[in-house]
C-alpha cells in the first residue's frame, strides 16, 4: 500500500474547501489512519502515532473542563500525529501553536460531517487508486454542473485549480493563453509555455502536464497543469477537464454555426440585390443586431488556403476578434475565407484601423491570415460594389507580391483604373502593342527583361540604383535595356513611350491575375 502524505489526504479525501492555517512545511508527511475527538475523556483513544486528528471545536469546548485547540495540538505534537482537522472558527493563537510545533493544521469547511471525512480518509488509506477513480468522478460531476450553470472556460479552469491546489491555464491550437488560474512559479511557467505538446514537460523549474481538447483533427486547443510536482490525481483532474472544457468548447462552435448561418443567409440576402421591401431589411438587421443605416465597408478574411477547414478555423476565430472588439459585423462563409462588413458609423471610425485591430487578435492563430478591404458603402445597395472592391484588392494584392496582411483597394493608385479595363480590348491591344513581345521574349529565353524594366522604373531611371537593386554590372544593366527598347520599338529616353511601358507592366499584371482567376474556375 503506497503510503499517503498529508498533501494527498488534503486533495483526495478531504472536503473541497479546506485551507491549510499552519504547518505547511509538514504536509509531506506520513497518514496512516484517522481519528475524530470524542465526546467524552480520553479524547482520544489508541493513537499510534501518523495519524489525521479530527477535531471538531464544539466538541472540544463540551468537555468538561474545556479543551482548548492550542493544549490539544501541544498534546497531540507529542505523539506524533500527522495532522489535525479542525471544524470550527480557529483563533491566532492557536495557528501559532500550530506553527510552534511544525503540525500542518487544516480548517475544514462547518459544513463537514466528521463521520464523512474518516470514511473518505479511510477509503484513501485503503484503496488508493480507487479514491481517486472516486474523486475523479466527482470532479466531473461537479465540472458538468458548473459548465451548465454558465460558467464558462474561465470558470472551469478555476475549478480545477481549486480542486487540484495547481496552476492550470487553457491555451488555442497555435499555443496562444486563453485562460489562467495560477500563482507564483506556476503562472510565470504557465503565461510564458509556448506551442505546448501533449504529455509531461518542464519549463522554469516547473512540472507541467498538457492534455489536448479534443482528438486528431477536431482538436480545440490545450488544458496544461503546473505546479512544482504533479501526480496521479493532477493527471487524471486533466483529462477530466480537458472532456469539460472540450464540450463547453464544442457547445459554442455549435451556437457560433447557428448564429453564422443566420447571418450568413441575410448577408445573402442583402447582396441579392434590392430589396422589395427595404424596410423590413433594415428590421430584420437590427434583429440580428446590425444597423443598415451606417456607411459599411467590405472585409475579406483569407486564411491563405481555399479548403473548408481553413475557411472554418477563420470563421470561428474571425467571429471571436469581432465580438471582442464589440463590434456587430454580418458575416458569411466562403470558400476563401471570411466575408464581413465593417459598420463605421462612429465619427473618426476608419476601416483600416478597424482591419488592424483585427488583424491583431487573427494572426497568432492564423500567420498566413490576409485581409482585404474595399471602400466604404453609404447604404446598402452599394455593398456589392465594396465587395467587388474587396475582392479585386485581394487578387491584385497577391499578384502584386505585396507582403502586407492587410490590402487596401484604396491604396491599389492606377490599378483601380487598369481593372475597370482588364476585360476591355483597347487595353488588351494596348499591351500587345507595347509589352506582349517581351513578355514573350522572357518566357522562351528565362529573361529578365520585365524584371529589368520594373527594378529600372522604382529606382526613378537611375542607372547605379538600378544596377545596385538587381545586383549587376553597370554594363549588363545597359544591355538588358537596349534590349528592351530593340524587342518593344519604344524608347526609353521618348517620355510618352516611357510611360507607354510603365502603364504596360501594371497592365501586365491586372492581365496575369485575371488569367489566373479564369484558369482556377
Amino acid at each position: 500500500m503506497p503510503s499517503i502524505t498529508v498533501r494527498e489526504v488534503l486533495r483526495l479525501a478531504l472536503p473541497p474547501d479546506t485551507t491549510v492555517l499552519a504547518g505547511s512545511d509538514g504536509m509531506a508527511r506520513s497518514v496512516q489512519w484517522v481519528t475524530t475527538l470524542r465526546a467524552t475523556p480520553p479524547a482520544f483513544a489508541n493513537l499510534q502515532g501518523r495519524e489525521l486528528a479530527l477535531i471538531p471545536v464544539a466538541v472540544a469546548q463540551a468537555h468538561d473542563p474545556p479543551l482548548t485547540l492550542a493544549s490539544l495540538i501541544e498534546r497531540l505534537a507529542n505523539v506524533p500525529i500527522a495532522a489535525i482537522g479542525v471544524i470550527g472558527e480557529v483563533s491566532d493563537d492557536t495557528r501559532a501553536a500550530a506553527d510552534v510545533a511544525g503540525m500542518p493544521l487544516l480548517r475544514l469547511p462547518d459544513s463537514a460531517s466528521p463521520r464523512e471525512v474518516e470514511r473518505e480518509v479511510q477509503r484513501l488509506i485503503s484503496d488508493y487508486e480507487a479514491q481517486i477513480d472516486r474523486r475523479g468522478a466527482q470532479l466531473s460531476n461537479l465540472l458538468t454542473q458548473r459548465s451548465l450553470a454558465g460558467a464558462g472556460i474561465q470558470g472551469l479552469i478555476e475549478t480545477l485549480a481549486e480542486r487540484t491546489g495547481q496552476g492550470v491555464g487553457y491555451y488555442s491550437l497555435a499555443g496562444e493563453l486563453r485562460a489562467l488560474k495560477a500563482r507564483g512559479p506556476a503562472r510565470v511557467a504557465l503565461q510564458t509555455l509556448r506551442t505546448p505538446g501533449a504529455g509531461a514537460t518542464t519549463h522554469l523549474g516547473q512540472a507541467i502536464w498538457v492534455q489536448p481538447l479534443g482528438a486528431g483533427g477536431d482538436r480545440l486547443g490545450f488544458l496544461a497543469i503546473g505546479g512544482e510536482t504533479l501526480d496521479d490525481w493532477d493527471r487524471l483532474a486533466a483529462q477530466q477537464g480537458a472532456a469539460a472544457l472540450a464540450l463547453v468548447l464544442a457547445q459554442v462552435q455549435a451556437i457560433r454555426a447557428t448564429e453564422e448561418r443566420m447571418r450568413g443567409d441575410f448577408l445573402q440576402t442583402v447582396l441579392a440585390g434590392p430589396p422589395a421591401d427595404a424596410e423590413a431589411l433594415l428590421q430584420r438587421g437590427q434583429e440580428l443586431g446590425f444597423d443598415l443605416r451606417q456607411p459599411h465597408v467590405a472585409l475579406l478574411c483569407s486564411a491563405g488556403e481555399a479548403d473548408e477547414p481553413a475557411a472554418a478555423q477563420a470563421a470561428n476565430l474571425l467571429a471571436a476578434a469581432l465580438n471582442a472588439l464589440g463590434i456587430a459585423a454580418p458575416a458569411m462563409r466562403r470558400a476563401d475565407g471570411v466575408l464581413c462588413y465593417l459598420p463605421l458609423g462612429d465619427p473618426g471610425v476608419h476601416a483600416r484601423d478597424l482591419a488592424e485591430r483585427i488583424y491583431a487578435r487573427l494572426a497568432a492563430d492564423l500567420p498566413q491570415v490576409t485581409l482585404a478591404l474595399g471602400r466604404p458603402a453609404a447604404t446598402v445597395a452599394t455593398w456589392p460594389n465594396s465587395l467587388r472592391e474587396a475582392e479585386q484588392a485581394l487578387l491584385l494584392g497577391r499578384q502584386l507580391h505585396d507582403t502586407s496582411h492587410i490590402l487596401d483597394f484604396g491604396d491599389l493608385g492606377v490599378y483601380r483604373l487598369l481593372v475597370l479595363l482588364r476585360d476591355s480590348p483597347e487595353l488588351g491591344e494596348f499591351y500587345r502593342a507595347t509589352l506582349a513581345a517581351l513578355a514573350d521574349y522572357d518566357r522562351r529565353q528565362e529573361g529578365e527583361l520585365l524584371k529589368t524594366l520594373e527594378a529600372f522604373f522604382a529606382n526613378l531611371g537611375n542607372l547605379a540604383r538600378t544596377a545596385a537593386a538587381l545586383h549587376i554590372h553597370r554594363n549588363t544593366l545597359l544591355y538588358r535595356l537596349g534590349r528592351v527598347a530593340e524587342i518593344s520599338g519604344l524608347d526609353l529616353d521618348d517620355p510618352e513611350e516611357r510611360l507607354a511601358l510603365w502603364l504596360a507592366l501594371k497592365a501586365h499584371r491586372v492581365l496575369r491575375a485575371r488569367d489566373v482567376v479564369e484558369d482556377g474556375l
